[in-house]
């Protein structure tokens, strides 16, 4: 079985709430699929314009592009808004720009743990932080699958503000749990950004 297809099986299967009766988005008014384990609502949003960018960590620019260009087709269709991807050192949470940064690196995770989001081994392989104020947009993951699944919780956030879009002020932990079986339904192939069509297989219209 290729990586992407269990890649596929793993976020279609993997990423729903452990328990129906303790959903999230029924306390936060955030309804995103899956919903995700921990959400807590921050003052403030990150606006996402033309000077915006997307940053990848060096070294893993091949594995997090995927990621990245899925991200930045959905800005385009919101918004007509083209973003540059760009490789940056570790530790980078350079104001301005959205970061896709991985966990193993100290400096990212102590800025989330001081805003209230832990890399505990809860988070594991496949699961991903997502932290937004007006400021900072991180998506961190310890793996590239992880962070392509923090990418879609993004994606599900931004919300069209005249040219621009804003991310709304969220810290978010979530996880995959394997237990569950009922699996979250993907959007229409008309609606899926071209990498995320590449990425799921579906053919060309």
């Amino acid at each position: 079985m290729s990586k992407r297809i269990l890649m596929i099986a793993g976020f279609v299967a993997a990423f729903v709430p452990a328990m129906l009766g303790n959903d999230p988005g029924t306390r936060t008014g955030l309804k995103l699929e899956p919903q995700p384990k921990e959400v807590q609502l921050r003052e403030g949003g990150f606006r996402v314009g033309p000077g915006t960018k997307i940053l990848v960590q060096l070294g893993h620019q091949s594995e997090d592009r995927i990621a990245a260009e899925t991200l930045a087709e959905e800005v385009q269709y919101q918004a007509g808004l083209q973003l540059d991807i760009l490789g940056t050192a570790a530790g980078k949470t350079e104001g301005g720009a959205i970061v896709l940064a991985r966990l193993q690196d100290a400096r990212v995770r102590r800025f989330l743990a001081r805003n209230g989001l832990r890399a505990d081994g809860a988070v594991g392989e496949n699961g991903y932080l997502l932290f937004s104020d007006k400021d900072h947009l991180i998506v961190a993951a310890n793996t590239g699958q992880g962070l392509f699944y923090g990418v879609q919780t993004l994606r599900q956030l931004l919300i069209p503000a005249g040219k621009e879009l804003i991310c709304p002020g969220v810290g978010i932990r979530d996880w995959p749990n394997l237990q569950r079986t009922n699996a979250p339904q993907l959007e229409s192939p008309e609606r899926m950004p071209q990498s995320a069509k590449n990425f799921f297989g579906v053919p060309q219209g």
